[in-house]
């Protein structure tokens, strides 16, 4: 034969024997065809089976002879052809493995954070704002300070007696006197510059302006105010008129521009001060 061979169906002669591959047998069967045995595993085809049992045979002899006989692409096609006379329909349906699907994930890229701004100040902004910081404890202070004491003087507060009465008296001559602006004489009085006249006759020096008198004075409530008390228009650091108290909710006042001095009655937002 040349070179040795195994072929279905005949015996392999070697110089030590032969070898008989059986073929493979068929049986006629109804229906589709299935694979079943070894034909079926894995994913051999006919091809790689047939070569299989060909060098499976080959290294029978080499056991045998200790040469392993040459074989031929030839020799394996038509060995394998008699030994796997099947039809494509006996091997096994293996599925082609499938493809992994990769989703590319696309990373958005993280929004950008802004570092805070940093504010600069200058020294001299700095000074600024300690200094309206000190001026602010510091009328804080001074109105704890009037608070304390508006409510000492109202608890120890002393009787004007006829000092009282002389001051209206002295007042009510002023009677007729025409309103000026800034008028501090007989010829012409505004309301701060008829009480400063009228308590300067008595030797009581006050103010010029109708805020300084109430700063100076000691504050009363209305239960206490007697006749010659000065009474106050206006809030605490708003005081706009000033007038003297003549008892019975009237008072002797220098009204405003083209007015004269007269005896009123009280009006607006009032509070009282005794000065002696």
């Amino acid at each position: 034969m040349g070179r040795h061979a195994a072929v279905a169906g005949s015996p392999f002669t070697a110089p030590f024997g032969a070898i008989e591959l059986p073929t493979p047998s068929r049986s006629r069967r109804s229906g589709p065809r299935t694979a079943s045995g070894p034909m079926s595993t894995g994913s051999l085809t006919r091809a790689g089976i047939a070569a299989a049992l060909v060098t499976a045979s080959a290294a029978a002899v080499a056991g045998s002879t200790g040469t392993f006989p040459a074989l031929s692409d030839s020799d394996v096609t038509s060995t394998g052809t008699n030994l796997l006379s099947v039809s494509s329909a006996d091997a096994a349906a293996v599925p082609a493995p499938r493809a992994a699907t990769v989703t590319p994930v696309s990373l958005a890229a993280a929004p950008a954070v802004a570092a805070p701004a940093v504010k600069t100040v200058s020294p001299a902004q700095k000074a600024a704002t300690a200094q309206a910081a000190s001026e602010k404890a510091a009328a804080a202070k001074a109105t704890q300070q009037k608070a304390a004491a508006k409510k000492a003087d109202s608890s120890s507060v002393a009787s004007l007696g006829s000092l009282g009465q002389r001051i209206v008296a002295q007042a009510a001559e002023f009677k007729g006197t025409p309103y000026e602006w800034g008028g501090t004489t007989p010829s012409g009085f505004d309301c701060s510059g008829l009480t400063k006249y009228v308590f300067g006759k008595m030797g009581i020096s006050l103010p010029r302006t109708a805020q300084q008198q109430y700063d100076k004075a000691q504050h009363i409530s209305q239960s206490q105010a007697q006749p010659g008390d000065l009474v106050f228009m206006g809030g605490e650091n708003s005081i706009y008129h000033v007038a003297i108290y003549a008892g019975g909710g009237k008072m002797w006042t220098a009204p405003e521009t083209g007015q004269t001095v007269k005896l009123g009655n009280l009006f607006g937002d009032y509070s009282f001060g005794r000065i002696r």
